[in-house]
């Protein structure tokens, strides 16, 4: 048994989508396959877009439902369309198959999902085609897991039968960079899921984070692959399987970045207590985060949110009282990051870096490094040029 995902370009329109019910019919003489996939193309913009049309601010509830209709309308699709060349298949829905999930609306997680009632359709059919994306949380209401979440519902399946999970996408595999970026981007044969998660974390768009997440908890082998196509792809793996330890394994640029400023704060503890709370509360995702030695009552701190939480960044600030403080808000900037296990091992990455910004005059705001990562927030006009001086630096 396997399963399989398809996203949204794989499945943008029904020649595509034929196309893959005649190679599915293959597989399926041979073994039993659980497929998922995403709305066809655009069409879950196209559903904000509309939501959008009537306010800036939808109900959240009412938002799920909507967002919800795109998966249906491909595994409806892709079902007719394999029942039509004689493959016993059936389209489900996430509450048909039990995927409870918990959290908020928009960005719930998976908690369980029923392993007998998918048996019972095993054992009536050769493909169930999954809704991906969406689930049922303890108030039967229809929930949707965030962007990239059909990955998270393909591996959270794999993970209940303990097999491999292929993601079909219309790109042949993961690269080192983005090709689009640098030319001479290389394909990366194996990856572990550590420097997959944080590459997907710091901006990498290939990858959900959390479905990667989950194939490290249940120890599920992905494999990222070009839809139709005999090329072969990317294994996502444990760090243990993996022979050589770069120094560095891929690079990463997030556009999706906010810097948040505040001047003239005293930065002790008592002070940003408040300031984190209420963005927690208000379901703020912060990253970065530094501030200048507290000498007097005039200090300042800084940190990063997602570019997208910019209503969310202004309800915060109308909510708080920070007297003469002034909070200024850049959305020009970008944080470019180097992934790789092996970096905790080598000296002389940060040197380098340092060194390509001096030579080519370009500045930064912030840098913060871990284990696996170093980020470097800049200008996004100059993320794309350091991002190409890196990758050559580091032979990527």
């Amino acid at each position: 048994m396997k399963v399989y995902k398809y996203g949204g370009s794989s499945v943008s329109d029904i020649e595509k989508i034929q196309n893959i019910s005649k190679h599915l019919k293959e597989v399926s003489k041979n073994e039993k396959i659980i497929v998922v996939v995403s709305a066809m193309g655009k069409t879950t913009n196209n559903l904000i877009e509309k939501a959008n049309m009537i306010t800036t601010n939808p109900n959240v509830r009412e938002l799920d439902r909507l967002m919800s209709i795109g998966e249906i309308e491909t595994i409806s699709l892709l079902s007719i369309a394999l029942n039509n060349i004689g493959v016993k298949a059936i389209s489900l829905t996430a509450d048909q198959i039990s995927i409870k999930t918990t959290g908020e609306h928009t960005k719930s997680r998976i908690k369980s999902i029923d392993k007998n009632i998918l048996e019972k359709f095993l054992e009536e059919n050769d493909v169930l085609v999954v809704a991906g994306f969406q689930g049922i949380n303890d108030k039967n209401e229809m929930t949707t897991l965030g962007r990239g979440g059909s990955d998270t519902t393909a591996v959270a399946l794999a993970s209940v039968f303990s097999v491999d999970c292929h993601i079909y996408t219309d790109v042949d595999g993961i690269y080192t960079i983005d090709p689009r970026v640098y030319e001479n981007a290389k394909k990366i044969d194996v990856i572990s899921y550590d420097e997959m998660m944080e590459l997907a974390y710091l901006g990498a768009g290939v990858m959900e984070a959390r479905a990667v997440e989950l194939g490290y908890k249940y120890l599920v082998d992905i494999y990222v692959e070009k839809s139709l196509s005999d090329v072969k792809g990317t294994l996502i793996t444990s760090k243990e399987k993996i022979m050589e330890e770069k120094e560095i394994t891929g690079i990463s640029i997030n556009n999706n970045t906010l810097m948040v400023t505040i001047d003239n704060i005293a930065t002790y503890a008592k002070n940003l207590e408040p300031i984190f709370s209420m963005a927690s509360s208000l379901g703020i995702s912060i990253d970065i985060i530094s501030h200048n030695d507290v000498v007097s009552d005039n200090g300042s701190i800084a940190f990063i949110v997602p570019r997208t939480d910019l209503n969310l960044v202004n309800t915060l600030f109308s909510n708080l009282n920070l007297k003469n403080s002034n909070v200024i808000l850049n959305e020009k900037i970008s944080k470019v990051s180097l992934v790789g296990i092996g970096m905790v091992n080598r000296v002389g990455i940060m040197s380098k870096i340092f060194k390509i910004l001096a030579d080519n005059n370009l500045s930064f705001h912030q840098i913060s490094s871990s284990e696996l990562s170093i980020s470097i927030v800049v200008e996004e006009s100059n993320a794309k040029t350091l991002s190409k001086l890196l990758a050559k630096e580091f032979n990527l």
